[in-house]
C-alpha cells in the first residue's frame, strides 16, 4: 500500500470497555490507510502492552514497535492489513474500577478474559464477524495473554502476534520471587501496583498440553525474542516454537537492542504471508 506516512489515519475510534466485574478499560481502534477509513476491517489484530507500560507505547511515534506505522509504512495489500485495538490493560494506564480487587485478577488467564471482551466490543468493525477473524498479540504479559485468550477460544482465532515471550512452567517458577519481593516492596506505599506485582509473580502459561491441543488446530504464530533477555529468555520462545511446528515463525537470533524493530519487519513479513482470509 505504498510508504507514505500521510496515508496514516490517527485515531478512527476510542473508547471504554467495561469488562464483567466494572472494569473500565480505555481502548482504541487503529486503521493504517484512508482506503480503509470508516470501513468494516477483515479482521482485527487485539495486542495488549507488557507489565508497567500502556496502550500508548504501542501507538506512540516515538517508539520503534508503533503498530499503525508499522503496517502503514508496510506493504502489504489492503486484504492483509487488520484493524489495531489497543487497550490499558487492568492495573496499567488509564484502567480504573480493579482497585483493591485482589491480586488474582491479574494472572494472565484472568487479562485474557479483557482480551477477549474487549475484541468482543469491536466485533461490529468486522466485515464478516462469524468468521475466526482474531489476531490476539501482545508483549510479555500481553503475549501470555494472548495464548491465554486462543487456548479458551480457539475457533475465533485467525493467529497470534507473540513479542517478548515471558519466562514460563519452570523459569517462571525462578522468576516468581524476584516479583513478589518487588510486591512486598510496594505494599506499604503503593497497595494497588504491589498487587498487580503479585499477580504477576503468580501467573503462568496454560498446561503444554493445552498448547499441543491449541497447536493441533495449524494457527499461525509468530514469535519474536532477543537472544540476550533474561527476563523474556529465547527458552520460551523456542519451547512454543517446537509446540507450534511448522505453524509457527520464531525468530531469537537480535539483541535486546534491536528487538523492536525486528518485530516490526517481521510482523508486516508475516502479516503478508498469511492468507487473505485470515489476516
Amino acid at each position: 500500500m505504498g510508504s507514505a506516512v500521510s496515508s496514516i489515519v490517527p485515531l478512527v475510534e476510542q473508547s471504554t470497555v467495561t469488562t464483567w466485574d466494572g472494569t473500565e478499560l480505555p481502548s482504541k481502534r487503529l486503521l493504517v490507510s484512508q482506503e480503509t477509513f470508516q470501513s468494516e476491517s477483515a479482521s482485527l489484530l487485539v495486542f495488549l502492552h507488557g507489565l508497567g507500560e500502556r496502550m500508548s507505547d504501542y501507538d506512540d511515534t516515538s517508539t520503534s514497535v508503533n503498530l499503525q506505522n508499522v503496517l502503514g509504512k508496510g506493504s502489504l495489500p489492503p486484504a492483509n492489513i487488520p484493524s489495531i485495538i489497543l487497550f490499558d490493560g487492568r492495573g496499567h494506564g488509564n484502567s480504573s474500577g480493579w482497585e483493591g480487587k485482589g491480586p488474582e485478577q491479574f494472572h494472565w488467564k484472568y487479562l485474557s478474559l479483557d482480551m477477549l471482551q474487549v475484541a468482543a466490543a469491536y466485533r461490529p468493525c468486522l466485515s464478516q464477524p462469524l468468521e475466526p477473524n482474531y489476531i490476539f498479540g501482545g508483549c510479555s504479559m500481553g503475549a501470555a495473554a494472548a495464548v491465554w485468550a486462543a487456548v479458551m477460544y480457539p475457533r475465533r482465532v485467525a493467529g497470534l502476534v507473540l513479542f517478548m515471550v515471558p519466562t514460563m512452567w519452570a523459569t517462571r517458577q525462578a522468576r516468581r520471587g524476584a516479583l513478589e519481593a518487588k510486591a512486598d516492596a510496594l505494599r506499604a506505599s503503593e497497595p494497588n501496583r504491589a498487587e498487580v506485582m503479585t499477580g504477576a509473580a503468580r501467573a503462568d502459561f496454560p498446561p503444554r498440553e493445552d498448547l499441543e491441543r491449541l497447536a493441533a488446530t495449524g494457527i499461525p504464530v509468530l514469535i519474536v525474542t532477543a537472544r540476550d533477555d533474561p527476563i523474556h529468555p529465547a527458552s520460551s520462545a523456542e519451547a512454543l516454537g517446537q509446540i507450534f511446528g511448522s505453524s509457527a515463525r520464531v525468530v531469537t537470533d537480535c539483541k535486546a537492542s534491536e528487538v523492536g524493530a525486528i518485530f516490526s519487519t517481521e510482523l508486516v513479513s508475516w502479516l503478508e504471508q498469511l492468507p487473505p482470509a485470515l489476516a
